[in-house]
């Protein structure tokens, strides 16, 4: 019996141990660039070189991209005080001791039309995008899309 719950006890404890690993690496890789200190640009530099490769883009096709995303920069930069302006506002609001629905409301009709500028700039970017890539690109493309929202990767 003494051997019997020595053997349960000790499979438990290793069955817990793995599955705790496997959570702690899972949250690693989520969010492993940020952890060294790299800025959320150089994570969008990796993407953007992962999703190059992936696709194998021209040379071309890359400066291209990068003038999209540069354009797309300067537009979001034109709209950057107004929405710092309601992530200080919003802030305030969750800081207060009692939370206030109605103000947070308003607050957000106050500014849905600069959300709506940066949805607009968002689409018009990637659409910019998928028009510089070649069909075979698009679809490759699109089945990297379908698989990410099932939670695969997309390497070759």
């Amino acid at each position: 019996m003494k051997n019997k719950l020595s053997l349960l006890l000790v499979s438990t404890l290793f069955v817990m141990s793995l599955s705790s690993n496997t959570v702690f690496a899972k949250e690693d890789h989520v969010g492993h660039n940020m952890h060294r200190g790299e800025s959320s640009q150089g994570v969008m530099q990796h993407k953007f070189k992962k999703i190059a490769k992936f696709l194998a883009l021209t040379k071309e096709q890359r400066t291209q991209v990068k003038v999209i995303h540069q354009q797309a920069k300067e537009s979001r930069g034109a709209l950057k005080p107004s929405l710092e302006s309601f992530h200080q506002q919003s802030r305030t609001l969750v800081m207060a001791e009692q939370f206030d629905e109605q103000a947070f409301i308003n607050l957000q009709r106050q500014f849905q039309d600069s959300f709506a500028q940066m949805a607009l700039i968002k689409v018009k970017t990637k659409h910019s995008f998928m028009q510089i890539l070649t069909e075979e690109q698009k679809d490759k493309m699109m089945t990297m899309k379908k698989s990410r929202m099932r939670g695969n990767n997309f390497s070759e």
